[in-house]
């Protein structure tokens, strides 16, 4: 179980590659995790509402992960492209990877 990331946090795991900007990168924290509550299934209430919150590590990554993609679909051009021909690519926010990460699919299929 871990925290939300922080900006320290997230400049740690996501490397150079960061927002060099404290406010851009908080902001992009910000937003992906309202995106990862909206999505992820509801976390229990804690039992004691005065302890720190803790959130599975799912959740953390997930976060994380959204924010990177959030900063990279900012740095698109008007064709939502990243680069120069065979090496372009099509940021999507909240993408399969992350809804994966936050609702795995079973392992046995199921009918609706």
């Amino acid at each position: 179980m871990a925290t939300w990331h922080d900006i320290e946090s997230a400049r740690d795991e996501w490397g150079d590659d960061a927002p060099f900007n404290d406010d851009v990168l908080t902001e992009l924290l910000e937003v992906s995790k309202l995106q990862i509550i909206a999505y992820a299934p509801t976390l229990p209430e804690p039992e004691d509402p005065e302890a720190e919150e803790v959130i599975p590590t799912n959740y953390r990554l997930g976060q994380l992960r959204q924010a990177q993609n959030l900063w990279t679909a900012g740095q698109v051009d008007s064709s939502g492209e990243i680069g120069d021909g065979s090496f372009a690519v099509r940021p999507h926010p909240l993408d399969w990877v992350i809804k994966q990460i936050l609702r795995p699919r079973r392992g046995v299929p199921r009918v609706r």
